[in-house]
C-alpha cells in the first residue's frame, strides 16, 4: 500500500520496503516517510517483484530471511528485471558468507537488525547516490551507443556518397580527356581541331565545375554557423520568386501563393531552399502548356509550420521519393530535364539544420508535392502583402 501522508520529496525518490514482519514494515514506513521519501510497503518478495516491474522505484529495502524467497534471490531477480534499482538488505542473524553472497548478487549494503534511524538513513542516502550514478551511467552508455550507431550510418552514407561522386565525376572528366586527346592528335597532324568537339569538351568541363561547386555548397551546410532569428517566410518567398523570375520568361504559369508563417531560422539558407524548390517546379512543368505551381501553409495536427510546394509537372514515383534527396540522384534523364541532382539534397540538409523535416510525394505525369515542416514561434501577427507571381 502507498502511504497516504508521505510528503513529496524534492528529489522524487521512491522506496519499496519488503518485510513479512508488520511491525518492522510500519516502523520503516513511518521513519522513511517522515524523511520525505515516497514509500510503498509489501509483505512478500513475489509482490515486491511484481510492483517493481509495474512502477518505478529507486531503492528496495528488503529483509534477508522471508518464507517464500530470501532477500538474496529477490535481489538477483530485481537486478535482471529493473537494472537501475538498488537493493539494501536487512538481517537479524546474517553470517559473513550470506552477506558476501548478497553483495555478489547486487545488493548495495546490508544492515544488521535492530537498527536506529541514525544508522539506516546514511545507508539509504549512500545507496541512492549509487543509484543516481548507475542511472546516469546507463544513460551515458545509451547515448554513446546511439551516437555510435549514427556514426556507422553516416560512414555508410559517406561511402555510398563517395562511390556516387566518383562515378558521376568520372563521366565529364573522361569526356574531357578523350576530346583533349583528339585535339592533341589533330595538332600533331597539323589539322584544325573540330570546333564542335571542343565545345563538347568545354561543356564537360563546365559540368564538372558545377558538380564540384555543388559538392562544396552541400558540404558547407553541415558545419555552417546558424544565426537563428525570426524569419517571415512571406518575405523569403518574395525574394525567391524574384530570383527565379528569368526562368519564367515565355512561360504560362498560374501561381497559387498563400500567406506563410514566421519561423525561427537563418534567412539566407531558407532562401536557398525556396529557390531550389521553385526552380524545380518551373523546370519540371516546362512540358505543360499551362503550369500550376502552389506554395501554401497547410494545417498541421501539431504546433508546427508546414509549407507545401506543389506543381502539375512531370512528377515521379512516390516509392522512389527518398532517392530525390540524395546527392546526384535523379529520377529523370538529362535528355528530359537538365540538372546535376543536388538541389533537393541541399533542401533537405537546410531544413534538417533548422530542426525540421521534408517529405515528398508525386505521381508520374501528374505533378509533385514537397512539404517542409518547421517549428512555429509565437510572434504578434504581422501584416504582409500577399505574394503574387
Amino acid at each position: 500500500m502507498l502511504h497516504k501522508n508521505a510528503p513529496s520529496t524534492p528529489s522524487g525518490y521512491r522506496l519499496l520496503v519488503v518485510d513479512d514482519d508488520p511491525a518492522q514494515r510500519d516502523a520503516l514506513l513511518d521513519t522513511l516517510s517522515d524523511e520525505g521519501y515516497e514509500v510503498e510497503v509489501c509483505d512478500s518478495p513475489a509482490t515486491a517483484l511484481e510492483r517493481a516491474r509495474a512502477t518505478t522505484f529507486h531503492l528496495v529495502l528488503t529483509d534477508l530471511q522471508m518464507p517464500e524467497m530470501d532477500g538474496i534471490e529477490l535481489t538477483r531477480l530485481l537486478q535482471n528485471a529493473v537494472p537501475d534499482v538498488v537493493v539494501v538488505l536487512m538481517t537479524g542473524k546474517a553470517s559473513v558468507p550470506s552477506v558476501v553472497e548478497a553483495m555478489r548478487s547486487g545488493a548495495i549494503d546490508c544492515i544488521q537488525k535492530p537498527f536506529r534511524a541514525t544508522t539506516l538513513l546514511p545507508v539509504i542516502e549512500r545507496a541512492l547516490e549509487v543509484q543516481r550514478l548507475r542511472a546516469s551511467n546507463r544513460r551515458l552508455e545509451a547515448e554513446v551507443q546511439r551516437q555510435f550507431e549514427q556514426l556507422v550510418a553516416v560512414n555508410g552514407e559517406l561511402d555510398a556518397f563517395a562511390a556516387r561522386i566518383s562515378h558521376d565525376l568520372r563521366g565529364p572528366l573522361v569526356n574531357m580527356r578523350g576530346i583533349l586527346e583528339i585535339a592533341r592528335e589533330d595538332a600533331i597532324n597539323q589539322e584544325l581541331p573540330d570546333p564542335k568537339m571542343l565545345g563538347l569538351g568545354v561543356e564537360s568541363g563546365n559540368l564538372a565545375l558545377r558538380m564540384v561547386k555543388d559538392l562544396l555548397d552541400f558540404a558547407r551546410l553541415g558545419d555552417q554557423p546558424m544565426a537563428m532569428a525570426p524569419v517571415e517566410l512571406d518575405k523569403v518567398l518574395r525574394d525567391a520568386l524574384n530570383a527565379v523570375n528569368l526562368l519564367t520568361q515565355g512561360r504560362n504559369i498560374i501561381w497559387d501563393v498563400g500567406p506563410l508563417p514566421c519561423i525561427l531560422g537563418q534567412e539566407g539558407l531558407l532562401l536557398q531552399a525556396f529557390v531550389n524548390l521553385l526552380s524545380n517546379a518551373i523546370k519540371y512543368t516546362s512540358g505543360k502548356e499551362v503550369a500550376h505551381i502552389a506554395i501554401r501553409a497547410v494545417a498541421s495536427p501539431s504546433s508546427a509550420a508546414e509549407i507545401r510546394f506543389s506543381d502539375n509537372g512531370a512528377g515521379f514515383d512516390s516509392k522512389l521519393a527518398d532517392q530525390l534527396f540524395k546527392p546526384f540522384r535523379r529520377l529523370h534523364s538529362n535528355d528530359e530535364f537538365i540538372g546535376e541532382g543536388m538541389g533537393l539534397a541541399n533542401v533537405r540538409r537546410i531544413v534538417e539544420r533548422h530542426g525540421g523535416a521534408v517529405r515528398a510525394k508525386g505521381s508520374p505525369g501528374e505533378g509533385a508535392e514537397f512539404t517542409l515542416t518547421f517549428s512555429l514561434i509565437n510572434l504578434p501577427a504581422v501584416t504582409t502583402d500577399q505574394v503574387s507571381g
